[in-house]
């Protein structure tokens, strides 16, 4: 009987989804980088001799998803002959009468997680894998309330999309509670939802962790993006985290001085980054100061280094000044989900659009955009499928 369990834990994938910072060919370029991701986990489970696989939500992206997608995943699971793979839906791909995951037939070593906490055990490795998915577009019902292991011989292991943070809960989103983990008799337990890695947490006798999104998708998900591989027993655990994303997205500020030339900040930031750095990853760059020149060296600074990176695009961040594209705290902090919100995403668009805003009524014209656009999004779906 095996003492140890071998797993990676991975999430986030959201294949199919058009949300990427960047142009419509950046977007297509950005897909492409998932699935190379996607196939490097797929080899990682060879090479690292991984028992199991666990996916902790938002492996598609519902709304765009395409058939053709679900059924390239499920045959790239169905070669993996000595790994068996654990799914629970999460937020974006809930398992609802529509669901992607009922538009394939999946291999034999796939489980995927319904509603209610269920459990699996594996008598050859002394380990039950307890998981739970989302069958709706909300979260119903608290994941752990009353949770507590039933065989405390074995190695208890859970998978969850959900988060550990009572203070900041949102509408349709019940977090998971400290004192839930600590009482629950897991050895570990798996979570997704978050867009970047958690580290190791330990609450009482039980380690935790979010492994956040294999890609970074936009400009507000910094951080690190990949794989987490564990290896448990009874009696001790080891994790590392292994960075996998193709790409980053990077923000820099560059505070313009009343003396500062386009030639001098261009050349400042060809000076910070490196030449692999410029032709792979995704920049944006926010000039600020109070200086008056400040709006006049957007578009030449733009034109300047468009020639050196592969993907650019300089702002000014004077558009922080226009109070009505803050409402509601709108642009104060990502989803509880992990990710910036369809909201965020949708704000952050015209506040650039502002930068080449000529007047009153360029604004005013934005603004009544704004209005419409977020009152559009706020008619979201709260109905449960199944």
């Amino acid at each position: 009987m095996a003492t140890c369990v071998r797993f990676l834990q991975c999430a986030g994938f959201r294949f199919d989804s058009p949300s990427w910072d960047g142009s419509e060919a950046w977007a297509k370029l950005r897909n492409q980088d998932l699935w190379h991701t996607f196939q490097a986990v797929i080899t990682l489970c060879r090479t690292e001799n991984i028992e199991f696989l666990f996916i902790t939500g938002d492996l598609f992206e519902q709304e765009y998803v395409c058939r053709e997608t679900i059924e390239g995943v499920a045959r790239s699971f169905s070669e993996l002959d000595n790994t068996r793979i654990f799914i629970t839906p999460g937020r974006r791909d809930p398992l609802i009468i529509t669901s992607a995951y009922r538009l394939a037939v999946w291999p034999r070593n796939v489980h995927i997680f319904s509603s209610r906490v269920g459990s699996v055990k594996i008598p050859s490795h002394n380990v039950i894998i307890w998981g739970a998915g989302w069958t709706a577009y909300h979260q119903e019902r608290p994941f752990l309330d009353g949770f507590k292991v039933s065989n405390e011989d074995a190695i208890q292991l859970m998978l969850l999309y959900a988060a550990v943070d009572p203070e900041n809960s949102t509408e349709g989103f019940i977090p998971i509670r400290q004192e839930q983990i600590s009482s629950s008799g897991l050895n570990y337990l798996a979570l997704g939802h978050r867009d970047v890695w958690s580290g190791i947490q330990q609450v009482g006798e039980t380690f935790w962790a979010d492994c956040g999104s294999v890609e970074a998708r936009s400009f507000l998900s910094g951080g690190h993006h990949g794989v987490l591989l564990g290896e448990i027993n009874k009696e001790s655990s080891r994790f590392e985290f292994r960075e996998l994303g193709q790409r980053q997205y990077t923000e820099k500020i560059i505070t313009i001085e009343g003396t500062s030339t386009i030639n001098e900040v261009a050349a400042k930031l060809l000076a910070e980054t490196s030449f692999e750095e410029r032709q792979k990853d995704l920049f944006r760059i926010k000039l600020t100061g109070t200086t008056l020149d400040n709006e006049t060296m957007v578009q030449p600074l733009q034109k300047i280094l468009e020639t050196e990176f592969r993907f650019i695009e300089v702002l000014t961040s004077e558009l922080r000044t226009y109070p009505q594209f803050r409402s509601n705290g709108i642009l104060a902090a990502k989803s509880n989900s992990g990710y910036p919100t369809q909201a965020q995403i949708f704000v952050e668009k015209l506040r650039e659009r502002l930068v080449k805003a000529g007047g009153s009524e360029d604004i005013e014209h934005w603004e009544l955009v704004r209005k419409i656009g977020l009152t559009a999004l706020g008619q979201g779906r709260l109905v449960d499928e199944d």
